[in-house]
């Protein structure tokens, strides 16, 4: 299931990782523009590469019931490259919580593809491994990333606000989530679309 997966969107498809990404990756990782609004700083060929032996290991590590982290590739489907990431995995600062994440290189940004992959993930999440809740949390000052949740049906809940002093860093983020009954209704209407 999670070392095999592969979903389509228009425009994409999701796949996993593996070491041959690294150099189209760390190229991802090491733009201003797209860590502006994450924890890490730009990254070094080093730090990419462990992130990807990480997230190659969890692959076999994940379990429905336990995702550790569930970080897959978002590749053109017309010419195979790599565009970006998409995944699941615990909240850094509520672990009993399952995070919908994503990013795209900027060359892709405006155009819709973060929405379609995170969309098929969230789809992913609910159908595939019967999630109860995916939540999201996003910087108040990015604004394209917030569009992004709202346009695939998950909603604003509130501010995130008393963290301990390790966490810090997502005061004052934007705290969205969705229920698998809301996301079973919200596709009823039509309101979501499927992932090819």
């Amino acid at each position: 299931m999670f070392r095999d997966i592969n979903l389509e969107t228009a425009r994409s498809v999701i796949r996993p990782f593996t070491m041959d990404d690294l150099p189209a990756f760390h190229a991802i990782l090491s733009q201003e523009a797209v860590m502006k609004y994450l924890p890490e700083d730009v990254l070094s060929l080093e730090e990419v590469e462990r992130i990807l032996d990480f997230v190659t290991d969890c692959y076999t590590r994940n379990t429905p019931n336990n995702i550790i982290k569930f970080t897959v590739a978002v590749a053109d489907k017309a010419t195979g490259r790599l565009m970006g990431w998409v995944g699941l995995g615990l909240l850094e600062f509520d672990t009993t919580r399952t995070e919908l994440y994503y990013g795209l290189a900027e060359t892709y940004w405006g155009i819709g593809l973060a929405t379609e992959g995170a969309r098929a993930m969230l789809d992913f999440g609910f159908r595939s491994l019967a999630l109860p809740e995916i939540v999201a949390v996003v910087s108040p000052e990015n604004k394209a990333s917030a569009c992004v949740l709202e346009k695939i049906g998950m909603k604003y809940r509130r501010a995130v606000r008393n963290l301990p002093a390790d966490q810090r860093y997502y005061t004052g983020f934007l705290y969205y989530s969705l229920s698998r009954e809301e996301f079973a209704e919200h596709s009823d209407h039509g309101e979501a679309s499927g992932h090819g």
